[in-house]
């Protein structure tokens, strides 16, 4: 009796971690379907850079500064689709998809940082990312490392 009792809550557990991993699969979404990807990095009381850093898939790169940064203005370059892909495939195999819409900031003079996903049929928002798991600020530091937080000569002036 014992045996089979326990025979059947193997299986039922089977099932149900099963379900839950067809169910998972279906909500990540996969890297080619991320059409955007924007970091904002928001002002605080003090010096913080303020400045936002939009990736398309296309490899091109809009990088606005606007605040106690090195460079002010709009500029862009190209960083080739193949590096674009590869951010992309970071974020989806971090499943940056399955991550809260907010996370709670408790202290008001931080800046924030604030990451918008912009997929094919949908867009994911994610703010106060600075509190939220280590994937959000290795993403933000792959994207920072797009300008080096200063314009260099590979980067163009944006006119409007």
């Amino acid at each position: 009796m014992k045996n089979a009792v326990l025979l059947i809550l193997s299986v039922l557990i089977v099932f149900s971690v099963e379900a839950r991993q067809r169910k998972h699969k279906k909500k990540v979404k996969s890297g080619n379907k991320i059409e955007t990807i924007t970091m904002q990095r928001t002002a605080c009381y003090g010096r913080c850079p303020t400045y936002i850093i939009e990736l398309n898939k296309n490899g091109s790169v809009i990088y606005t500064a606007y605040r106690n940064t090195a460079d002010s203005g709009v500029f862009e370059k190209n960083i080739g689709e193949k590096r674009a892909d590869e951010i992309f495939n970071q974020a989806v195999t971090t499943k940056i998809d399955t991550c809260r819409n907010e996370y709670i900031m408790r202290v008001t003079d931080l800046p924030g940082l604030i990451f918008t996903i912009k997929y094919a049929d949908s867009t994911k928002i994610i703010n106060n990312a600075n509190f939220g798991p280590a994937v959000l600020r290795e993403l933000s530091e792959t994207l920072d490392g797009i300008t080096g937080k200063k314009v260099d000569e590979t980067w163009h002036r944006k006119v409007n």
